[in-house]
């Protein structure tokens, strides 16, 4: 594994670079794919990918420059504004002609756009954006109660455990924070025995956001259950990803039910990244060292501490090739790994500048 002081030297050096994320955007949004470094105008935007970079730039606001963020922020706003029905959900995909392509979006869809509301109200914009963001969250807030799968329960958990931070009186967001982790759980508690301690009968995608939610509620409610169950879950997933001193993530092809073998390939940024970001809320919920080390071993799959020895960052412009399959890197660079790749790299710039 890369020396920790190594990498974070190298991190000091290199600036983040948006070429790429600018190449992805328009006047609407981000777009969703690409082939190689071209975007795919036929692909459209999704609420999936506007989401996650609008939680991006505005850590990248946060963290470097607010100016260079701000406008692509709003934009992104603008994006799931257009997006949220009248009942409060969100559809997720605009075809590149504006129209809809779907009567309503996924629960992931809208649990990415819930969280990312709640981190535009926890966040340095100006007021009038931050109570757009605020409205919008107000608007879903009734339908986060009806949430039954895992990932949406766990992305709306992190998106009212930001707005618990700016809205500390109302009572209801921390409510409802505790009726999600206690049904997180209910779900942990009724797939886990002593071989498998997980929320579900599979190691799917997404995986490391769970036990990232619960480390969260644990900091909003201050119940240690919480606490206790996103420990559990994630040395669980440790166990199953960390291969000495490299990060080995579920592979898409096949995934990873219980009692049968992890899929290898193919690899995804996402997987990657979230345990980054777990692994740094477990470091800030707990100051445990541990965390730290499996938030970097985790990054640094993106530099080439994989399977392949390959390294999915892309130096000119920034971006993220879309992943590994058995023989080679995937070549393609669309907005969710290059998303994804900005998140983790800013998680650990926070790290670095709490002096980990």
């Amino acid at each position: 594994m890369i020396e920790e002081k190594e990498l974070l030297e190298a991190l000091r050096l290199s600036p983040v670079k948006l070429l790429h994320l600018e190449r992805l955007s328009d006047s609407v949004g981000l777009r969703q794919h690409a082939i190689h470094g071209v975007p795919l105008l036929e692909s459209g935007y999704t609420v999936d990918d506007n989401a996650r970079a609008l939680i991006a730039m505005l850590d990248f606001g946060e963290l470097f420059q607010r100016e260079g963020a701000r406008s692509h922020c709003v934009k992104f706003l603008s994006f799931l504004n257009f997006m949220q029905m009248q009942s409060g959900w969100f559809r997720n995909t605009l075809r590149f002609d504006r129209r809809f392509s779907e009567t309503g979006g996924s629960g992931d869809c809208f649990g990415r756009a819930v969280w990312a509301c709640g981190r535009a109200v926890n966040s340095w914009l100006d007021e009038n954006y931050r109570t757009n963001a605020r409205k919008m969250l107000q608007k879903a807030l009734p339908l986060v109660s009806q949430l039954s799968d895992p990932r949406p329960v766990a992305f709306a958990m992190l998106g009212l455990c930001e707005f618990a931070k700016a809205e500390p009186k109302k009572i209801e967001v921390f409510e409802t924070i505790e009726q999600l982790g206690l049904t997180l759980t209910g779900m942990f508690e009724l797939n886990s025995n002593q071989e498998w301690q997980w929320f579900e009968d599979i190691l799917t995608y997404d995986n490391a956001r769970m036990p990232q939610a619960m480390f969260a509620a644990f900091q909003a409610s201050g119940n240690k259950r919480f606490l206790q169950v996103a420990e559990k879950s994630f040395r669980f997933l440790e166990e199953k990803t960390l291969e000495g001193e490299m990060f080995v993530p579920v592979g898409q092809d096949g995934w990873f039910p219980k009692e049968e073998e992890k899929a290898l390939f193919d690899q995804q940024p996402i997987e990657a990244a979230a345990m980054v970001q777990a692994a740094t809320a477990g470091f800030f919920a707990t100051s445990n060292d541990d965390y730290k080390k499996t938030a970097l071993t985790s990054f640094n799959w993106f530099f080439g501490g994989n399977k392949l020895g390959a390294s999915l960052y892309d130096k000119k412009t920034g971006a993220c090739f879309d992943g590994l399959t058995p023989k080679e890197v995937n070549l393609n660079q669309g907005s969710e790994s290059l998303v994804e790749f900005l998140l983790a790299r800013f998680c650990v710039e926070k790290m670095r500048r709490q002096k980990i």
